[in-house]
């Protein structure tokens, strides 16, 4: 038999494989240009689009699929990175890997997925799918649901995405086995990496009985810089005319005026490892020809280590020589240090801010993540009699998480003032050298470890009734339920402030003088100093030291701190939340059908119940640090919180289909759906942080709604040939009670000052309408002489509108995940030895959140990378291949309310993989 063109990913090729040579030893179709007798076998990317393309124009709503011979002839480390390629799907990164999707410019939490029709927890402690859990190795297919219908679980105002695992019954008889070797290269890092991944199946020659076992292993060593700012606030800025040889300043040369700052400036640098071990089990058993079953397991443990360390500049709200343009926002600054307020004792003042130096902070953070998703399910199928069907479905599945919650600074007051312009890019010059481990004290420590849950189980039970009556042609009817509990337990040490202000001097063994890359320009140090940080907190642990803290009597307190107060007590009750939600539903959908035409309508109704739960311990009082601009919080003992929620939703849908001509299809959707909150959001916690001037709070919502939507959509599909089509579709959406993280100003009993608190919250109404044009054409029988030669395109537009409680005019914030525009290309070339295929993805700038940290908005800018990939088959059992992820070396940016108000500049580097596939 003809073999596919192999692609990086093993088990993702090997189930394309099982699906399309099963349905013919070869599969045939009729080439008249070149030869109108002759049989050509489709395989590779022709069977994959061919099947999809199918997929797609079998389906009563706008649906859009991706195939598994799709997937895996493209550098895809995840399933998120091949659905980019779906029109209107764009994807956010985590470190150069494709994490979230968002769909219609509707982020992740706006998206249902699902794995085999069921839904899988995951580590986000939300609804939202993290797609670096699994590896495309295991997937056939993947469809994505644009508009509703009644069958569909309710949750996607986006979309609903079902990703589908390979099927044994589905492939080819016999056993069957492919093994998958490779080494991923990365630039930043420039180690070398090993993955593998092998796939058995068997079906015996009656298809009663197969069973498909797989497994993947995947290592990443990685390498990502950045240009940071922490946030911009738009405060009272205290401006000192003069610059850093001024001498015999006074307050007179002071004037304050309500500026955009920037909370900081620096670089920070990750050095990361990432180990994935993905294992899937399916068994299938067909007792009679009317009694199908299947059983699956799946099985994904995700290690990734980060050491984060970012050395930048900490800018209160007091400076020197302030430059800011028409809007109030600043441009330049000068950061006096401790020799300019020397020169200028006249300047401090009591309570003020004045007189202090700014720092120089190296702060190590914790970013590690420890992920275990176990998934359990079991489908049965039956003929009860021709006309009717059952189908019952349970399912279980269970993801824990483990996160270091680190934040531990060192830092320096410099004697030397810094220099400091903001823009597009900022720059910094460091008065003093950074890299000097014999000038470094001791400040602020949080350490805190963070433990997520996520249980589910669920179950379905659908009937079918096929009856032809008129135009009408049956009814799908089922009943469904649900339990989900999200929780989070996190140890947290009392720490903070113990050593806050710069005080206290450290030894210069504890730091390592390391280089830095030269990606961040001539202008950035060539040396910065990394600290381990569990040896910095054992150092000041000592009792030597805590007797130099801010409250040596409190600190050395034994009763309190048996271990120091920079150890985590585990013996203490940890602050706990959870949120538990039972969804009870319904639906009937019904299906109807006339000469060139088809349609179905139905309605889905939802009985959500939810209990959001929690215990911490209450705030009884902050107090300003007597050495830093930080507030030393004090805390009672722990009380337990409880809140009730509920309600009920009815979800109408109808989708109808005209066949225009035997090739042409205009499809109409109408709809009404809601997307849950993230139960994460909901819980009943609460934190507190910032300092003076700038006092920060936040945690969980439990009394949010769900987020609905009224939607329409009008779709136009021109097919080709079985591998070629154009689209075109428009769609609108009206929104209420959309959920985002928003910032509100309230005050506490416990400061004397506004506490800025950001947390989810249900926005207002708003309007989503888009255009999606999309095509694919093969030149095979076209053009003779472009014979092998294809290309795919796609083009989303989406324009919005929103009304928030409390808008001004004067900023505008967009949906989170939402992309003006979005594009992406495709150019590939195969015959039966070599493949070649170049992909561009871009997307335009975004919404990240609405405020949540900052009294500004965080944006992503427009963003566009380019992939290639290249296939030689040796023989028809082995082939080699070479994959280049980010080609063109793209960074990713995120700024504030404009884009001079720089937030962040991120480069992960290229990636290239390369490897060698064995089919037996």
């Amino acid at each position: 038999m003809h073999f596919p063109r192999f692609p990086r990913t093993m088990l993702a090729t090997l189930i394309a494989e099982m699906l399309v040579a099963g349905a013919a030893s070869a599969q045939t179709v009729v080439d008249p240009v070149i030869d109108p007798a002759a049989k050509v076998v489709v395989s590779g990317i022709r069977a994959s689009l061919s099947s999809s393309l199918t997929t797609k124009r079998m389906q009563d709503g706008v649906v859009d699929a991706v195939s598994a011979e799709d997937a895996g002839k493209f550098p895809d480390t995840n399933i998120a990175e091949s659905l980019q390629r779906v029109t209107g799907v764009q994807i956010q990164r985590n470190n150069g890997e494709g994490r979230y999707i968002s769909v219609r410019g509707l982020g992740p939490e706006f998206n249902n997925v699902l794995v085999n029709g069921r839904t899988l927890t995951s580590d986000t402690g939300g609804r939202e799918f993290s797609f670096d859990l699994l590896s495309s190795d295991l997937i056939s297919k993947a469809l994505v649901y644009k508009t509703s219908q009644a069958f569909l679980p309710e949750g996607g105002i986006g979309s609903t995405v079902d990703i589908q695992t390979a099927r044994p019954l589905s492939g080819k008889v016999g056993h069957s086995s492919v093994i998958n070797v490779s080494s991923s290269w990365d630039s930043n890092s420039k180690d070398y990496t090993p993955n593998a991944a092998g796939m058995y199946s068997f079906a015996n020659a009656e298809r009663s009985f197969g069973v498909t076992a797989s497994v993947s292993y995947t290592d990443r060593s990685s390498k990502q810089n950045k240009s940071i700012t922490d946030a911009w606030n738009y405060r009272d800025v205290s401006m000192i005319e003069g610059d850093l040889n001024s001498r015999g300043l006074t307050m007179a040369d002071v004037t304050t005026r309500k500026l955009y700052i920037p909370q900081s400036f620096g670089y920070q640098q990750e050095n990361e490892s990432r180990e994935r071990l993905v294992g899937n089990l399916t068994v299938q058993f067909n007792p009679s020809p009317g009694w199908k079953m299947t059983a699956d397991a799946l099985y994904s443990r995700l290690d990734q280590r980060n050491a984060v360390i970012t050395f930048s500049d900490w800018n209160n709200p007091v400076q020197l020589g302030v430059k800011y343009d028409g809007n109030n926002q600043i441009t330049s600054f000068l950061r006096p240090g401790a020799s300019f307020y020397a020169n200028n004792p006249a300047l401090a003042g009591p309570g003020k801010l004045l007189g202090e130096a700014n720092s120089n902070d190296m702060i190590v953070k914790g970013g590690d993540r420890l992920s275990v998703t176990k998934a359990f399910g079991f489908n049965s199928k039956w003929q009860l009699a021709p006309d009717w069907k059952l189908e019952g479905d349970v399912s279980t599945s269970r993801t824990t998480s483990k996160t270091p919650d680190m934040w531990v600074v060192a830092g320096m007051v410099p004697r030397n003032g810094d220099t400091l312009t903001f823009g597009a890019m900022p720059s910094l010059v460091f008065g003093d050298n950074i890299a000097d481990p014999n000038a470094v004290k001791a400040h602020a420590v949080s350490n805190g470890d963070v433990r997520n849950s996520d249980k589910l189980h669920e179950g379905r039970l659908n009937l079918a009734w096929n009856h032809e009556l008129g135009a009408f042609r049956g009814i799908d009817a089922g009943i469904g339920y649900s339990q989900r509990r999200v929780g989070r337990t996190e140890w947290e040490s009392d720490s903070w402030n113990a050593f806050s202000g710069y005080h206290v001097a450290l030894p210069s063994s504890l730091f390592t003088v390391t280089p830095l890359d030269g990606y961040f320009g001539a202008q950035a140090p060539s040396h910065y100093l990394r600290f381990d940080p569990y040896a910095y907190m054992a150092y000041l642990n000592q009792p030597s030291m805590l007797a130099q803290s801010n409250d040596p009597a409190l600190y050395s307190d034994l009763s309190r701190y048996p271990n120091g107060p920079m150890a985590i007590d585990y013996s203490r009750p940890a602050s706990t939340w959870g949120v538990k939600e039972k969804v009870s539903s319904v639906f009937v959908d019904t299906r109807w059908e006339g000469e060139r035409w088809s349609a179905s309508a139905g309605i889905r109704a939802v009985h959500v119940k939810s209990q959001s739960t929690g215990i911490s311990r209450v705030l009884l009082s902050a107090v300003k640090s007597p050495n830093d601009t930080t507030y030393i919080l004090t805390y009672g003992p722990s009380a337990a919180t409880t809140v009730d929620n509920s309600y009920n939703s009815f979800l109408p849908s109808a989708n109808i289909k005209f066949d225009v001509t035997k090739d042409m299809l205009l499809r109409l959707g109408a709809s009404k759906t809601e997307t849950r909150p993230t139960l994460s959001q909901m819980g009943v916690d609460n934190w507190y942080g910032g300092r003076f001037g700038d006092v920060q709070t936040g945690g969980g919502n439990p009394y949010l709604k769900p987020m609905q939507s009224k939607n329409l959509d009008l779709s136009y599909e021109w097919y080709l040939s079985k591998t070629s089509y154009v689209s075109a579709a428009v769609f609108y959406k009206k929104v209420a009670d959309f959920l985002e993280t928003r910032l509100e100003d309230i005050r506490l009993p416990q400061y004397d000052e506004v506490v800025h608190d950001s947390r989810v919250r249900n926005g207002q109404s708003g309007r989503i309408k888009g255009l999606e044009l999309a095509g694919q054409y093969l030149f095979d029988t076209a053009v003779p002489w472009l014979r092998g030669f294809g290309v795919m395109a796609n083009y989303t537009f989406v324009d919005a509108s929103a009304s928030r409680e409390g808008d001004t005019g004067t900023l505008e914030c967009g949906y989170p995940g939402l992309s003006k525009q979005s594009y992406n290309a495709s150019l590939f070339y195969e015959n039966s030895k070599f493949h070649a295929r170049a992909s561009y993805n871009w997307r335009n700038h975004f919404s990240v959140d609405c405020g949540g940290g900052s009294t500004l908005p965080r944006n992503r800018a427009a963003y566009g990378q380019l992939d290639a990939s290249l296939r030689y088959n040796v023989t028809q059992a082995i082939a080699l291949y070479a994959d280049g992820i980010n080609l063109g070396n793209k960074r990713m940016r995120e700024y504030a309310s404009n884009e001079s108000q720089f937030l962040t500049l991120e480069d992960v580097g290229r990636r290239v993989n390369f490897g060698a596939r064995v089919a037996f």
